[in-house]
């Protein structure tokens, strides 16, 4: 969300700035959901998940295609069912308990099963306390672009791939235009992934093009002039009330405003990077996926039938996610992700295996 990248923040270390802003993105999507979305608007920290999963995602991507000249599809799919799955499984039977006894309000259940199969945004008839329709944007752009980009990257340069995807967020935009001339609701755009893809590629464009960490040329407004450039954009987002600009164009612009955002943030050596690189970032970050899946439960089982949302009612709800996100990151994650690693290192074992009792030519042939 990224809402779902790897939680060890190991890839993340490498990139600075991307902790600090994945638990930006958390702390404005929970305090969204505590009576301040005037203040910390949740939405736009939803986008915030999605510029940083496509911008990460593509990233690693990409460095493997140019190191080995390859995407290890397995090994992709692998990581994503392993840091995506049992965490959000566990957490939906959790929930589900809370319902039973009566914590929360009762589900229904017909619907669960497009919660399982990442069809919330299309079908979201559970009520389920979770933001899954986020997560289906996210999974479905995890099962198809993968390929995608090896396709692209086998015959065009990354900058290419890149126009490629400007190309298809004109097109995204499009179909929101043409959506907002047909739905009954406008805000049902919001959540549909043939609607909000784009927010994700954006991510993938700066990846592919401009790249911080990878391309040394950098185009774009640095320092101050690259955070004024990246206010510019952001800003009007929030003050326009227009549904119909919200639903369309809001997303286009912020995707850009990102894009500036990102660029400056992740090269910036002062005073930003050293309030987004520091430990309780990281922190932060390590637990945000199960924080997502979690707070909205949490909120509702502490908070008053009347829906107001007391301090001491939500530090409670608070504290009780970080205490569920830090068993589950324990005993759950950490577990898994040593497994996974196990499997990684057997699939090279066998690959390099499988070289080394290949038939070797004789010499002078």
């Amino acid at each position: 969300m990224a809402i779902v990248t790897d939680g060890a923040t190991r890839h993340q270390a490498e990139i600075p700035a991307l902790d600090g802003l994945r638990a930006l993105a958390i702390t404005i999507v929970m305090c969204s959901h505590v009576g301040l979305q005037n203040v910390m608007p949740g939405q736009f920290g939803v986008t915030l998940f999605f510029f940083l999963s496509g911008y990460l995602i593509t990233t690693l991507l990409r460095r493997e295609f140019e190191q080995h000249g390859r995407i290890s599809f397995r090994q992709f799919y692998l990581r994503r069912a392993v840091r995506i799955l049992p965490p959000m499984y566990i957490t939906i039977a959790f929930l589900a308990v809370l319902s039973l006894i009566g914590v929360i309000h009762p589900l229904s259940w017909i619907g669960v099963p497009f919660d399982l199969a990442f069809l919330t945004n299309y079908f979201s008839v559970s009520g389920v306390p979770i933001g899954l329709w986020s997560l289906a944007v996210e999974e479905h752009f995890y099962v198809a672009f993968p390929l995608l980009l090896w396709m692209l990257a086998r015959r065009f340069s990354m900058a290419q791939c890149a126009i490629v995807l400007v190309g298809l967020c004109a097109i995204v935009l499009g179909v929101r235009l043409s959506e907002a001339q047909r739905v009954v609701d406008l805000k049902d755009i919001n959540f549909w992934t043939h609607t909000r893809i784009d927010s994700i590629l954006f991510g993938s464009i700066l990846a592919l093009w401009n790249n911080p960490v990878i391309d040394r040329k950098d185009v774009l407004p640095k320092g101050v002039a690259g955070y004024l450039l990246a206010t510019a954009l952001l800003l009007p987002t929030f003050t326009i009330r227009d549904e119909a600009f919200r639903q369309t164009y809001r997303y286009t612009i912020q995707g850009c405003g990102l894009l500036v955002l990102f660029n400056v943030a992740i090269r910036d050596t002062g005073v930003v990077a050293a309030a987004l690189n520091n430990q309780l970032t990281r922190q932060i970050a390590t637990l945000s996926y199960t924080l997502y899946l979690v707070h909205t439960g949490m909120i509702m089982a502490f908070s008053p039938a009347d829906g107001t949302h007391p301090v001491a009612a939500t530090l409670g709800a608070f504290a009780a996610s970080i205490a569920y996100a830090l068993a589950m990151h324990r005993w759950i994650e950490r577990p898994l992700n040593n497994r996974r690693r196990q499997i990684e290192q057997s699939w090279r074992h066998d690959q390099t295996s499988v070289v080394s009792d290949a038939p070797q030519p004789e010499n002078g042939a």
